[in-house]
């Protein structure tokens, strides 16, 4: 999802090798500057610009936001795409049923019924219903193609060309697709612009986490990195609103476009580029511009010769690929059950999220609760990886979201709802931790290619979840059984991992292997220290 990429990965570059007293500043030789010692970017936060002052604080919360426009995109089609109300216009009482209640619209003759609003929604205006209605997730599944194929190609822009320019190309990339699929003259032109709106949106989500945390210090960045979510979170409840009110899909496509061309033009000229990336980038004098301005809004005193140099990170790190990790059977199977978790926690998270038009009563209520409940599902996360453990909280995690699937499948009315928002909560809060329990499952050497791995089987599995909600034209349970299921064999899948809290990560595979070997199986194969956890903690 776009939520599936946090993009970890990218702050590790913010590490650096250590300092030493002979160290000076490569990039000035010859200027009065040599004489100063460089430090590296961490040191220049924490002690001459602050760590999360109010210049950070500012360009977190504006370039954070763009995970409002991401989740009305993703998610539009939950309203965009429902099947709205019908009614029987056959004079045949037996055929209409009493009042009118006839719920098969499929057992009616193309003459017996007819929509309430034919530009609700495009069911309506196509009649995907009955022997069309498979298009429907078919669509869904485009979209998720499409996000496949951006968060990789437009993840890797951000380290490219700039997380800036990899964030507001993303944007409109989506909404250009969106306004497009919005003046569609028939279902095979909506379908094809599915594609450029998930490419777009695989893409948000990545370089705007990257952007709104790197500026930040290193205690900072997993917090706020995790906060990040609930801009998502406030999003679906924004949307359901507005949906309620526009209900014609069109014109609820063009607001949302709207609101997506508003944010960008105006957070745009005031949110900077990462000055991470411009270091790493060799723009050192950018960065440290951008390093300045931000000391003197965070009230610094700055030195009467400003801010001492930069110190480039180190180039020299060693990086394994995820082949040279499969020799070593600990982290092979570590590796197979995240890639199983991840796999599962998209399919099930998606799959709860466009279903919501299954469960009883009004689909604005049901998809506003649902955002509403992943707020405190967060701030869970957030506690209980640290008071009870990585490993513990993702399979209380687990088995709160399959078992609210699994009963969810067999309730009715009002119960149905409210045990799915439980699989919810614990699907979402699930989701937002794994990413956390990755980067320290693994050494540092292979770290960031695992990582990658994991995000690349979740996409998968989002292309998959739309068709696994068409089995309910089978069984109306059957998503909900399946979605259960799954989380119930990840919950079984995560029992097997050791637990990481308060660990050191080995850096190399063998150092990981061996430590694994010698603790014979023991849950804490390493032992992490607080440093190096804020190091390497990215989401």
């Amino acid at each position: 999802s776009s939520k599936s990429e946090r993009a970890m990965q990218s702050l590790e570059m913010s590490s650096s090798t250590p300092i030493t007293e002979d160290d000076t500043d490569r990039g000035t030789e010859g200027e009065s500057t040599s004489t100063r010692n460089a430090i590296t970017i961490d040191e220049m936060l924490s002690l001459h610009v602050g760590e999360n002052g109010k210049a950070q604080l500012r360009h977190f919360l504006l370039s954070s936001m763009a995970w409002v426009p991401a989740v009305m995109l993703t998610l539009m089609s939950v309203f965009t795409e429902r099947t709205p109300e019908w009614r029987c216009t056959s004079d045949d009482n037996i055929l209409c049923g009493i009042g009118g209640n006839v719920t098969d619209i499929c057992s009616l003759g193309d003459d017996d019924w007819e929509w309430e609003s034919k530009s609700a929604s495009v069911v309506s205006e196509w009649d995907l219903v009955c022997n069309d209605a498979w298009k429907v997730t078919f669509a869904d599944s485009m979209f998720f193609v499409g996000f496949f194929f951006g968060a990789g190609i437009l993840g890797q822009l951000a380290d490219i060309k700039g997380r800036w320019v990899a964030m507001y190309m993303s944007l409109a990339i989506a909404a250009t697709g969106a306004a497009a699929s919005a003046a569609s003259l028939g279902y095979w032109q909506y379908l094809i612009f599915k594609l450029p709106i998930g490419f777009g949106c695989g893409g948000i989500g990545v370089a705007s986490f990257v952007l709104s945390t790197e500026p930040l210090g290193a205690k900072w960045r997993a917090f706020l990195g995790i906060a990040t979510q609930y801009w998502w979170a406030s999003g679906i409840c924004f949307m359901s609103g507005v949906a309620a009110i526009v209900t014609e899909w069109r014109t609820l496509t063009f607001f949302f476009v709207f609101l997506t061309g508003t944010y960008a033009i105006f957070s745009s000229p005031l949110v900077k580029e990462s000055p991470r990336w411009l270091l790493i980038s060799g723009e050192v004098e950018k960065a440290h511009a951008i390093l300045t301005t931000y000391a003197k809004v965070n009230d610094k005193t700055l030195p009467p010769e400003g801010l001492p140099p930069l110190k480039l990170p180190n180039e020299n790190i060693k990086t394994a690929s995820i082949r040279e990790l499969l020799p070593f059977p600990s982290l092979r199977r570590r590796l197979v059950a995240m890639a199983f978790i991840f796999f599962v926690n998209s399919l099930v998270y998606y799959g709860l999220s466009l279903n919501v038009g299954s469960l009883g009563g009004s689909i604005y209520l049901n998809n506003f609760l649902s955002g509403l409940v992943e707020m405190p599902s967060y701030a869970f996360a957030q506690f209980a990886v640290e008071a009870m453990g990585r490993q513990r909280t993702l399979v209380l995690l687990l088995a709160i979201a399959g078992s609210g699937c699994l009963i969810s499948g067999f309730a009715q009315g009002t119960a149905k709802t409210v045990v799915a928002l439980a699989g919810r909560f614990g699907i979402a809060a699930s989701f937002n931790m794994i990413f956390l329990y990755t980067t320290e499952l693994f050494p540092t050497v292979v770290r960031s290619a695992a990582l990658g791995f994991c995000s690349l089987v979740a996409r998968v599995s989002g292309i998959a979840a739309p068709q696994i909600i068409a089995l309910q034209m089978l069984e109306p349970a059957l998503p909900f059984l399946i979605f259960g299921g799954f989380a119930v064999a990840a919950c079984l899948m995560a029992t097997s991992l050791p637990e990481t809290k308060g660990v050191i990560t080995e850096d190399t595979l063998e150092g990981a292997e061996a430590q694994s070997a010698s603790l014979n199986g023991a849950r804490n194969f390493t032992r992490l220290e607080e440093s190096a956890e804020e190091e390497m903690l990215c989401v």
